[in-house]
C-alpha cells in the first residue's frame, strides 16, 4: 500500500511492559495521529495505550530485548519474523525498539515503508557490539530513522547514512505541563507533600528507578544542598536506593504516580540524572514547562538543554551548595517560553506527519 492517501494507516509494532519515555512517546504519537484523523493500531503492548482508547491487537512476540533477555530473543527472531504475516496491511509500519527493528523490518518493508524512531545514544559494551551487525543489515530496509537529537543522529550516520536520518526533538504536552499561580502551588504543596516537607526547599526527580540513571547523584546533591527530595517513579533499583538513603527523613520515595505535573508544580527545583544512552530528556522539558529550574550533571546526555531552560549544570553533587540551591528559586519560570516555542506537541506531530507522507511518495 505505497499510494499516498489523505488518511494514513499507521501500524505500530512494539512490545513493552514498563512505562518510560519511549512508551509515553508512542502513546502521544498514537493520540496525535488519531486526533488528526489517521488510523493507528498497535500490535503488541505499550503501557498507557489502551487507557487512551487506542486500538491494540495481540501478536505473539517475546519480551522486549534487554541484556537479560537478548540471547533468547535472538534465537526466537526467525519465528517472530514469520508472525508478522498476521499483521494487517498498512500505509506504513512504525518501530522503535531494537528487537522489532532488527528482526521485523525486512519482512514488513516488503509490504510498506518502515519508519524507526531512535530515542537515545547507541549502547556500548558487549550488548552494543552484538547488535551492531544485525542493526546495520536491518537498516538497509528502513525508509526513515527519526532521531530525537543531533547526537543520536551522529551515532547512527556511519551505519545508516545521513540521507535517511531526520532529527525531530522530543516534545511534551504543554497543556498538561504548565506553570501554576502561587496560590495553586501552595495548595498543591499542602495536598501532595509529606507534612515534614512543606516548609522546606523541595527537589524532585521523576524517572524510572534504574541503576543506569544514576539516582545516587541526585540523592547526594539534594542532601548537600540542604533540600528535601521527592523521588518519583518505580523500577528495579528502588530497593538499593532506599538502602542508600536509609535513615534520612529528607528523601521520600513516592513510587509510580499519575499526577506528576502536580508534583512538579509543588516542588522548587528538578534534579536530572541522565543515563549514558539518553537522547532528548522529556523530564527536563516537563519540569521546565511547569516552571522548575533544572539542575543537571556535566557530561550527561541532554545536559545542554538545561542552560536554555534557565537551569544549572554542575560537575559533582557537592557543588550544589545551600547558597546555589537557594539562588535557583529566583530562576523559577525561566524555561517556560523556551519549551513552549521549541518543544510543543503540535510542531512535533507536524514533523512526524510530514515524514510519514514523504515515505509514501
Amino acid at each position: 500500500m505505497r499510494t499516498a492517501l489523505s488518511t494514513l494507516t499507521v501500524t505500530v509494532v512494539s512490545v513493552s511492559d514498563t512505562a518510560g519515555g519511549a512508551e509515553a512517546h508512542t502513546v502521544a504519537l498514537g493520540q496525535g495521529m488519531r486526533q488528526r484523523g489517521h488510523d493507528i493500531v498497535l500490535y503488541g503492548r505499550c503501557p498507557g495505550w489502551e487507557e487512551q482508547g487506542l486500538d491494540r491487537r495481540e501478536i505473539a512476540l517475546g519480551p522486549k530485548w534487554s541484556r537479560r533477555t537478548m540471547a533468547a530473543g535472538i534465537l526466537r527472531a526467525p519465528l517472530e519474523r514469520r508472525r508478522t504475516r498476521g499483521i494487517v496491511d498498512s500505509s506504513l509500519y512504525y518501530l522503535q525498539f531494537k528487537r522489532e527493528q532488527i528482526a521485523l523490518t525486512a519482512p514488513l518493508s516488503r509490504r510498506a515503508p518502515v519508519v524507526w524512531t531512535e530515542h537515545g545514544r547507541w549502547m556500548g559494551g558487549p550488548a552494543g557490539r552484538l547488535l551492531l551487525a544485525g542493526y546495520a543489515r536491518a537498516a538497509e530496509h528502513v525508509s526513515r530513522v527519526i532521531c530525537v537529537g543531533d547526537a543520536v543522529a551522529d551515532d547512527l550516520a556511519p551505519m545508516i547514512g545521513r540521507d535517511r536520518l531526520v532529527v525531530v526533538p522530543n516534545a511534551i504536552d504543554t497543556r498538561r505541563y504548565t506553570a501554576v499561580s502561587d496560590g495553586a502551588r501552595a495548595a498543591l504543596r499542602e495536598r501532595l507533600l509529606p507534612s515534614r516537607f512543606r516548609d522546606r526547599r523541595v527537589a524532585i526527580l521523576a524517572a524510572r528507578l534504574h541503576r543506569a540513571k544514576h539516582h545516587d547523584r541526585a540523592i547526594a546533591a539534594a542532601l548537600a544542598s540542604g533540600s528535601v527530595l521527592l523521588v518519583v517513579g518505580a523500577g528495579p533499583d528502588r530497593e538499593r536506593l532506599e538502602q542508600l538513603s536509609a535513615g534520612s527523613p529528607d528523601v521520600h520515595f513516592t513510587g509510580h504516580r499519575d499526577d506528576v505535573p502536580d508534583l512538579l508544580a509543588a516542588a522548587d527545583f528538578y534534579l536530572y540524572c541522565g543515563a549514558e544512552t539518553d537522547g532528548t530528556p522529556t523530564c527536563v522539558l516537563e519540569a521546565a514547562a511547569v516552571g522548575l529550574p533544572v539542575v543537571a550533571f556535566d557530561g550527561d546526555p541532554g545536559a545542554e538543554l538545561v542552560p536554555r531552560c534557565g537551569g544549572l549544570v554542575i560537575g559533582d553533587p557537592a557543588e550544589l551548595t545551600t547558597e546555589k540551591a537557594a539562588a535557583l528559586l529566583d530562576r523559577r519560570g525561566s524555561g517556560v517560553a523556551y519549551v513552549e516555542q521549541r518543544h510543543g506537541r503540535q510542531t512535533w506531530l507536524d514533523a512526524y506527519e510530514q515524514i510519514f507522507r514523504e515515505c509514501l511518495r
